[in-house]
């Protein structure tokens, strides 16, 4: 909503703002604004039905469709003001376009699209370059003794690499200058196993001992059927071409996360979510026909799995699972429900602007906005405290930082300290000079 008013280029992800800003054309409303996410996940169902149909068969097709629709990772991102279902939506209509155009390489309209789409998909989110290695692996091993169809390829490439170089420019000069951090674990084999619980039923930190078992079963049977899927007869080069789109992109990642500053944050690579659960949908048919019983385990143990990621994401109060910070309306109810006349609220987040507050907040309270650093040692922290104004009226502190020492900082610069609880990294403080 931010960078859809302002309509800037921001790390890269343009297209998503105005498209967002001609939808607020129409409403500003919280369910008009998530609406538009919603349009792209229903776009990426019906897409993932037309890949499975196309290079397999109708059954395929709808079994990964139903998949993707009953995932508690996608049910997130499709009901937040972010660009994650329309980035998944358009790597998934590029594939489609090169999926055709591996089988009918004469045909130059789906080349173009793939190369169309690919653009549109790195103009949203970069990251979703990744799956330009699968497609140039796949394109390279399927044209690899027919040169005239391979260099056919080339003139769209190059035209989707000379479209990219301002992305890229404006990428690199907002890393190297620092503007945006981006935080994630340096991922081991564990944290792959995990993505597959995470991308596929289950999103959350599982609470042991029984559900951690269960899951890690599951993790298990997951990795058994995609197995099933590749080496089982009767074997075909489009169920490599879906585990190529699924484990080359997320493979890039891995690299590139130990390599330099780490992604490995799960919805920076949602847009792979889809090829998995159709490599899950090959392999289930597979058994389904040869091994009845064992397909309604697998089918029971899935069931099981996806009901609980469910029924934890629709009955728990903190649910969300997106961006760092991103829980204005929680804040910004809190502060409704207590704010008394002449407050000020000091405004201090992640993404830098009160506008996310603005949009929430119902009341007269004066808004500051206040930078900080990263680093949240003693020696900052006081530093950021020292540098508020001095405000003799009630104060609300909006700091994305909870930690104990924080706390205590606080509270020995102001003796009046009431702490909320946490919302995602953000804590809410309210400094009272008149208690």
């Amino acid at each position: 909503m931010i960078d859809a008013e302002k309509l800037r280029m921001k790390d890269g992800r343009f297209l998503y703002y105005p498209t967002l800003a001609f939808w607020m054309t129409f409403s500003n409303s919280d369910a008009w604004l998530r609406g538009l996410s919603v349009i792209f996940a229903l776009g990426s169902v019906v897409l993932i039905y037309e890949l499975g149909r196309y290079l397999f068969n109708e059954t395929t097709g709808l079994v990964a469709a139903l998949m993707l629709t009953v995932s508690p990772l996608f049910i997130n991102h499709a009901q937040e003001v972010r660009y994650y279902t329309l980035a998944t939506c358009i790597t998934l209509a590029g594939t489609l376009f090169l999926a055709h155009a591996l089988q009918q390489p004469n045909n130059w309209k789906t080349k173009a699209g793939w190369a169309v789409m690919r653009f549109l998909a790195i103009l949203t989110v970069p990251f979703n370059g990744a799956l330009l290695g699968a497609d140039l692996f796949l394109i390279g091993t399927q044209f690899s003794q027919q040169k005239q169809k391979l260099l056919a390829f080339a003139k769209p490439f190059i035209g989707l690499i000379i479209l990219c170089i301002p992305i890229a420019i404006d990428l690199i000069s907002t890393v190297t200058s620092g503007k945006h951090h981006l935080v994630g674990p340096t991922p081991g084999i564990r944290e792959v196993f995990r993505e597959l619980r995470i991308l596929t039923a289950y999103s959350y930190p599982p609470p042991p001992p029984y559900l951690t078992r269960f899951l890690q079963v599951y993790i298990l049977l997951v990795i058994a059927v995609m197995v099933i899927a590749i080496i089982k007869k009767p074997r075909s080069q489009q169920t490599l071409w879906v585990a190529a789109w699924g484990f080359i992109p997320l493979t890039i990642i891995f690299v590139y996360s130990h390599l330099s500053n780490s992604i490995w944050i799960t919805r920076y690579f949602m847009f792979i979510a889809p090829y998995l659960l159709l490599l899950l949908a090959v392999g289930f048919l597979k058994i389904w026909r040869q091994w009845r019983a064992m397909a309604i385990i697998v089918a029971l143990v899935y069931g099981i799995a996806v009901s609980i990621g469910l029924t934890h994401y629709y009955s728990s109060p903190a649910r969300y699972m997106g961006a760092r910070g991103d829980f204005y309306r929680g804040v910004a109810q809190l502060i409704n429900a207590e704010e008394k006349p002449g407050d000020v609220i000091i405004w201090s987040i992640i993404h830098g602007t009160s506008k996310p507050l603005e949009h929430y907040h119902r009341g007269s309270a004066s808004i500051i906005k206040k930078d900080y650093q990263y680093k949240f040692d003693e020696a900052n922290i006081k530093e950021w405290l020292n540098s508020l104004p001095p405000i003799e009226s009630r104060m609300w502190i909006v700091y994305p930082n909870q930690s104990k020492l924080f706390c205590q900082l606080l509270q020995e610069k102001y003796n009046n300290v009431k702490n909320y609880k946490k919302f995602g990294q953000c804590s809410v403080s309210l400094i009272n000079p008149e208690s």
